[in-house]
């Protein structure tokens, strides 16, 4: 394999990487909001459970996509597997809603906000369940398959090049994420930081309605 090929994939990754990292939805404001209520390593927590459920898929992609086909053609899996995703929004959605306000004073300290640990766990199961239990997740990685994978006629090692670019892009942008939402508290006044919070609530709510309506 000459140079220009690997190279090629990489770079296929790293724009598709960089088109799904501007993407507006659930992922994005969960880990802003992480960062901007309990500081960067909060938002990174919540990003690393994102990538820990893309490399799952990744993995299913690669080793298992007729797998992966089988298990979405399955009667029920996608008004299921979408019933507990918007569930799960709704939940984290109101979650961020009632929580608002109840460390305002703290808000502007150093990462644990008050020298209490931050539970880190909590924010990576977030991000990790937020990602899996999606049924549009499973959908977007077999189309990725069916769109650029198979089309290329690309091998095992070829194809782990191209994910590599792309998953390797996802977590420098969701590691700027996750740094700009801490920078960004520095300047939010504990009534901001508030409105903010409620704000994110509200649209992961409205994220999971609009997902119900889709699925019924």
């Amino acid at each position: 394999m000459s140079i220009e090929k690997p190279c090629h994939m990489i770079s296929q990754g790293v724009i598709w990487g960089i088109s799904l990292s501007f993407m507006i939805g659930p992922l994005l404001f969960s880990i802003i909001e992480a960062g901007i209520v309990q500081g960067f390593r909060a938002g990174l927590a919540v990003a690393l459970g994102i990538w820990v459920s893309d490399i799952l898929y990744v993995g299913l992609v690669v080793s298992g996509m007729d797998a992966l086909a089988q298990m979405t053609a399955l009667p029920g899996f996608k008004m299921w597997s979408g019933i507990a995703g918007a569930c799960l929004l709704l939940a984290f959605g109101a979650g961020a809603w009632l929580k608002a306000g109840e460390k305002m004073k703290m808000i502007h300290t150093e990462e644990s906000l008050s020298g209490k640990p931050v539970s880190l766990a909590t924010y990576l199961l977030r991000g990790f369940l937020l990602n899996t239990v999606n049924p549009f997740t499973v959908f977007f990685w077999l189309s990725i398959a069916g769109a650029v994978i198979i089309p290329n006629g690309w091998n095992q090692a070829e194809t782990l090049l191209f994910f590599a670019g792309m998953l390797g892009t996802l977590v420098i942008t969701d590691t700027l994420k996750a740094y700009g939402a801490r920078e960004i508290r520095r300047f939010l006044t504990p009534k901001h930081t508030f409105w903010v919070q409620r704000s994110i609530g509200a649209l992961l709510m409205i994220f999971g309605l609009v997902l119900l309506v889709r699925v019924f």
